[in-house]
């Protein structure tokens, strides 16, 4: 996917190649607008407590749009679902998320997100991300109003899991 090796490039998210996606599609949703993908991030459950949202890009003529809270929102509103009461994030954007609601935790309070992914990882020993966490409240929605997060400007995207993406395909 297009938006995904231009983040990888940029090393802004790990590199995910065609099966890295097919194994875990039902786990991506998607924002597209005109049947091109203008967003996306991943839910990945890590343990029975605790998720990770991971690969978060928006295409960067989208920024400012709400895409990424209106993404988030989903993939929280799954974890409720899913019954899971944690979802963590590693960022270099902290900001962003700490206004949805994340609060700062360290990454040695995710043992299982370190021995899966981040042993494995380039900048390992001189990790330049920050670790945020935000609890999930049985019941609560993290659905967003659409047109309060917009520039109505622009065509409303559909925010949909990526495995049932009109006229889409993985390349």
């Amino acid at each position: 996917m297009p938006l995904l090796e231009e983040y990888a490039r940029q090393a802004e998210i790990l590199p995910r190649n065609e099966n890295d996606l097919y194994r875990s599609i039902r786990e991506w949703v998607v924002a597209e607008v005109d049947k091109k993908i203008v967003g996306m991030g991943a839910l990945l459950i890590m343990w029975h407590d605790l998720a990770e949202i991971r690969s978060l890009v928006i295409d960067p003529a989208c920024h400012g749009q709400g895409l990424g809270r209106q993404i988030i929102a989903m993939l929280l509103d799954d974890a409720r679902k899913l019954g899971l009461p944690r979802v963590f994030a590693l960022t270099r954007k902290p900001g962003f998320f700490l206004k949805l609601g994340f609060q700062l935790t360290r990454i040695e309070q995710l043992p299982r997100k370190v021995k899966q992914d981040c042993v494995f990882c380039p900048k390992f020993h001189a990790c330049d991300e920050t670790a945020v966490i935000i609890p999930i409240k049985e019941g609560a929605s993290h659905s967003m109003a659409m047109g309060a997060l917009l520039d109505n400007s622009v065509s409303a995207p559909n925010i949909i899991p990526l495995e049932v993406a009109p006229g889409i395909s993985i390349p």
